[in-house]
């Protein structure tokens, strides 16, 4: 294209010689109009540019063995339904995958492993990137993938600190074994070696690199929130290393939903005492939750930690892609991906005209796109959840003990510890009362 652009300026230039005048301003015009053309091309989505081949099979179709790549999938813009194929013709075009979860989604992580696994095989030299894994990280990725080290230090090795203080608490007798695991199954990524390491262990087979792409979250993403960016200013190289700085310290939308999935209102807003059918009516997805009571200077601390880890995301993907990946597949709680949220943002920032693909998966027994799925990403996959009666009844059991044990309903809430890292994202300003986790 740029090649045309030039041919076409030189044939206007003569055009002008032959007359005794040039038509600068004209070929000025004529580029700057090309330009903009092409730039728009680049950020428009594959489906914008490509006619879907096929169709989603019906949800009433669905079963485990033909699961997951059977799932009723829409393209968001138009709610036109693909197939699987349509799937894989898209990332052969995308520079970057981004499949966006709901991390207690067991069905999502079983579409996740299909999608790593057949672009993996079918584009070799594609590379996993992860937001459950941190930088810190990266070493005890690669020694795994080498061989170097066993599945077992692996998994111990990357246990979150909070793991091991329960942990440390259960064998120091603090607590019983039943408190342990009810404990233990309520926070970080409780069914890691069902859910990740077979995506891990996929990509380990297929020879494939894998991005541990987060900042370790309980430090540099908690020190962003609390003291500032200036704060990690002032850190060493070594420490930066571990961490990226966002291009922008507000994107609009994503900082509105923000504040609607945090606090359940709009920025500077105030709302009124809750009921007590709302503080039953509230959850706490994932670390979420709404906590109307947060400050704005509370939510804005949160909301900078949710960029540091944005842009160290972002800043891993361009990494791989720049030393050698051909394409990147990213696996992260759709929060930071729905409505183009802060990671998708910030890759655009960062590596212009980059091509991606953004996938979300939601949990909804239907047949067509849904009216609040309309713009939420290319690729709209919806899941059923399979969760037996009795499971439910001994979640909620187990919940209902825990939550009893633990009220720290006088306590001060904490943000920096609350985000919104898997929720559904929505467009529209919604009501504390509408907020359902």
């Amino acid at each position: 294209m740029l090649h045309t652009i030039i041919d076409l300026a030189h044939s206007f230039r003569h055009a002008g010689d032959m007359n005794g005048k040039c038509p600068i301003r004209l070929i000025a015009c004529f580029i700057s109009f090309s330009i903009f053309i092409c730039c728009g091309c680049a950020s428009k989505g594959y489906f914008q540019l490509h006619k879907p081949q096929g169709s989603s099979i019906a949800l009433k179709t669905y079963n485990l063995e033909a699961a997951p790549r059977s799932l009723p999938m829409f393209t968001s813009d138009t709610g036109q339904p693909i197939n699987w194929q349509d799937l894989l013709n898209a990332a052969a075009w995308a520079d970057v995958i981004i499949i966006g979860e709901q991390h207690d989604d067991s069905v999502g992580h079983a579409v996740q492993l299909a999608l790593v696994t057949d672009t993996i095989q079918r584009f070799p030299g594609t590379a996993l990137s992860m937001e459950m894994l941190d930088r810190e990280e990266q070493t005890l990725v690669d020694d795994y993938l080498a061989g170097i080290i066993k599945l077992d230090m692996f998994l111990e090795k990357t246990a979150s600190t909070k793991w091991l203080r329960i942990a440390r608490d259960y064998l120091s007798e603090e607590i019983d074994r039943e408190k342990f695991e009810k404990r233990i199954l309520r926070i970080g990524w409780p069914h890691w070696e069902e859910d990740y390491q077979p995506i891990i262990d996929a990509a380990k087979d297929n020879n494939a690199r894998v991005i541990a792409a987060n900042t370790p979250w309980i430090r540099y993403m908690s020190l962003a929130s609390r003291e500032g960016f200036d704060r990690l200013d002032s850190l060493t190289d070594a420490q930066k290393r571990l961490f990226a700085y966002p291009k922008q310290e507000s994107y609009p939308g994503y900082r509105e939903r923000f504040w609607q999935v945090m606090a359940g209102r709009a920025e500077g807003e105030v709302l009124p005492e809750p009921t007590e059918s709302d503080e039953t009516e509230d959850g706490d997805e994932e670390g979420g939750g709404v906590h109307p009571d947060l400050t704005d200077e509370q939510i804005k601390g949160a909301f900078r930690g949710q960029l540091t880890m944005d842009a160290t995301m972002a800043d891993s993907i361009v990494k791989a892609l720049n030393s050698g990946s051909k394409k990147v597949v990213h696996l992260v709680g759709q929060f930071h991906s729905d409505f183009e949220g802060g990671t998708v943002q910030e890759l655009r920032q960062r590596k212009h005209g980059i091509k991606i693909l953004n996938i979300s998966m939601q949990r909804a027994e239907v047949v067509a796109l849904r009216d609040e799925d309309i713009g939420r990403a290319d690729i709209i996959i919806y899941t059923p959840e399979r969760v037996e009666e009795e499971d439910k009844e001994e979640t909620v059991e187990a919940e209902e003990e825990v939550d009893a044990e633990e009220d720290t309903s006088d306590e001060e809430v904490d943000p920096h510890a609350t985000q919104p890292t898997s929720q559904p994202a929505t467009t529209k300003p919604i009501k504390k009362k509408d907020l359902k986790h």
